[in-house]
């Protein structure tokens, strides 16, 4: 019988505010940071697996989950570098998904001694023009977010991303898109993010060839256009970096389709421990 690893989780108080982190297993650190209007919940799904082998380290960003937004000036590779400097790590395997892989990326070229690796899921990249599909759902979000209700925006998000864009939502999932519904009834009712807030100069997508590091791309094919586009834009900038489509899968394939992002991932991570 398996004994489920212990977790140690609390709150590190560097640059200027409290980021809520948690701490599972032993093994080289394996760093998972979660996407725009989500917290450390998102990888709810993949702890137990990864901290077999991997002392996995999850945290809420500025502004997100348990984390208190700041009216400072900050950047958030800096925060993580704080964050990972803080529980004493010197170099990390890097998993951002979303908004988090652009911050992943942030890190890895600021500070390229403390990666290991890296993977992205489902990342944004800054600069790469939205489809028109995005646009139009966009507005019709901000439409909603005007005139509706709270639950209609929220409904509206999970359908945009959980569900993927144009599909029926995705019940067989149902248990994680709850799971993903409470994440973004919470960051609603948190303050807007950004403020204060600077991003890496020059920007990443004039610098992903100086990322030199075992890199993985993943992208869900349900999801938007222009992030499989950003997803090819990846694998071909990033010196070796491999690529792989989940099929089936939306926005958020840790969440949707877990047992198969897991193996993905996991054998990924083999190759380069």
């Amino acid at each position: 019988m398996e004994i489920s690893p212990s977790v140690e989780s609390g709150f590190l108080d560097v640059n200027g505010t409290r980021f809520y982190y948690e701490v599972t297993g032993k093994g080289e650190p394996l760093l998972l940071i979660h996407g725009f209007n989500l917290d450390t919940r998102l990888w709810d799904d993949q702890v137990e697996d990864f901290s077999q082998t991997y002392k996995v380290i999850r945290f809420d960003i500025r502004g997100f989950g348990r984390t208190p937004a700041t009216e400072i000036p900050f950047t958030l590779y800096d925060d993580t570098q704080a964050v990972l400097q803080a529980l004493g790590v010197e170099q990390a395997h890097v998993v951002g998904l979303s908004f988090g892989g652009m911050v992943a990326v942030e890190f890895a070229l600021a500070y390229p001694e403390m990666v290991k690796s890296l993977s992205l899921v489902s990342s944004g990249l800054m600069g790469h023009p939205r489809s028109e599909q995005r646009i139009r759902d966009t507005e019709r979000f901000q439409e909603i977010c005007q005139k509706g209700t709270r639950e209609e925006a929220v409904e509206m998000t999970i359908q945009m991303w959980f569900d993927g864009p144009g599909y029926p939502a995705n019940e067989a999932a149902g248990k994680a898109r709850e799971r993903y519904r409470v994440m973004t009834e919470h960051a609603f009712s948190l303050p807007e993010f950004g403020k204060g807030l600077s991003v890496l100069s020059p920007p990443p997508n004039e610098r992903l060839e100086e990322i030199h590091v075992p890199t993985l791309v993943i992208a869900g094919d349900r999801d938007y256009p222009d992030f499989l586009q950003i997803a090819d834009v990846l694998a071909e900038r990033i010196p070796g970096a491999q690529k792989i489509v989940i099929e089936g899968s939306a926005h958020i394939p840790p969440m949707d389709q877990p047992e198969l992002f897991n193996r993905v991932l996991l054998s990924f991570l083999e190759q380069h421990t």
